[in-house]
């Protein structure tokens, strides 16, 4: 089993790290660090997938007990999978988004919002994914030979691998919203929401699969279902991004001509900037080389975020120093000649 397991490892992970750059791929403005996006991955993967084992495992247990039938019944195993194991999951993986809501608070700075939040739950579903496809696929060889393993793959990893991302980014989002806001009721009702709005696309996600595993009609619906919740992963994500850009106007138009050129903001505050690599070709012709040049726009970047953050109520005691700090590195910048895209 454990040879298995490997070779599943070896086919599923190359596909979920394609679908984790596409994730991080959108966060265009204020990228997240790699190695924190990793460690949401490894949460995912890990913590929250062996959590989750033991806990539906109970589940499975009250179950059993509920309906005086055994554990392998197939009644038992439906029940669990549908009313059990979907706020089971979203618990598990939504634990590591309020751990790193408050590290973020208290040290790393990284969590500004809701496009944050949504793209650290897609990542944190993600490593979910991995770890449970690895698990089912590897198992399904066993019973089924090559041509189960290549089904489920096809069926779970590449038809349907963005559904734990989806749903987790769902929670990532309330906790994001959590994040910006002043409102104290508004902080402790948005995390809970986006849990039970991600419990609710799961539990639909498992009932499809558990009920309606018959082939034809259902069998589209499933997959019909499953790709709705996959475009409106996507249409949340690019939504925010988009308001991500309008921060980024409103905290630099009133700095184009002073700290940064007209053209500098319209290229860094551009919709193109949406579209993969285009900000990447549209930079390496600038003077200074292309890194200078990113450099020099995450650094106004990050500062339109800071003046948002200060309209939003936020006084903590470094915002003054940031700022400062951020400034000088611009106007350093500046003098040496950097400029943001060709001039």
């Amino acid at each position: 089993m454990l040879v298995l397991w490997f070779l599943a490892f070896l086919v599923i992970a190359p596909t979920v790290f394609v679908y984790f750059l596409i994730i991080k791929g959108m966060d265009r403005y204020e990228p997240e660090p790699f190695w924190l996006l990793s460690m949401a991955f490894f949460w995912g993967a890990v913590v929250a997938t062996l959590t989750a084992i033991v806990m539906n495992s109970y589940g499975e247990g009250m179950v059993s007990a509920a309906l005086g039938l055994a554990k392998t019944n197939a009644a038992v195993q439906a029940q669990t999978a549908t009313f059990v194991a979907p706020f089971v999951e979203e618990a598990c993986k939504g634990t590591g988004l309020l751990v790193l809501w408050a590290l973020s608070a208290f040290w790393l700075h990284e969590v500004d919002g809701a496009l944050d939040g949504a793209i650290y739950g897609g990542v944190i579903g993600l490593g979910f994914t991995m770890t449970e496809d690895v698990l089912y696929v590897g198992s399904a060889a066993a019973q089924g030979g090559a041509a189960a393993f290549t089904a489920l793959y096809l069926v779970r990893t590449v038809a349907a691998g963005l559904s734990h991302a989806s749903f987790t980014a769902m929670t990532g989002l309330g906790v994001g919203v959590a994040t910006e806001t002043s409102s104290p009721v508004l902080k402790l009702l948005a995390p809970i929401a986006g849990y039970f709005a991600a419990a609710g696309l799961h539990f639909v996600h498992n009932f499809l699969v558990t009920f309606m595993y018959d082939g034809g009609l259902g069998l589209g619906l499933k997959f019909l279902v499953f790709w709705t919740f996959d475009l409106l992963f996507f249409a949340l994500v690019i939504t925010l991004a988009v308001r991500d850009r309008s921060i980024v106007l409103r905290g630099l138009i009133d700095e184009a001509g002073r700290l940064l050129h007209p053209k500098e903001l319209a290229r860094t505050a551009s919709y193109w900037m949406l579209v993969p690599f285009w900000n990447l070709l549209s930079l390496m012709g600038s003077p200074g080389g292309y890194a200078a040049s990113r450099k020099k726009q995450l650094a106004l970047i990050e500062l339109a975020f800071l003046k948002h953050r200060r309209r939003r109520g936020e006084a903590a005691a470094d915002l003054d120093r940031t700022e400062q700090e951020l400034r000088a590195a611009v106007t350093r910048a500046n003098a040496a000649g950097i400029f943001i895209g060709a001039r």
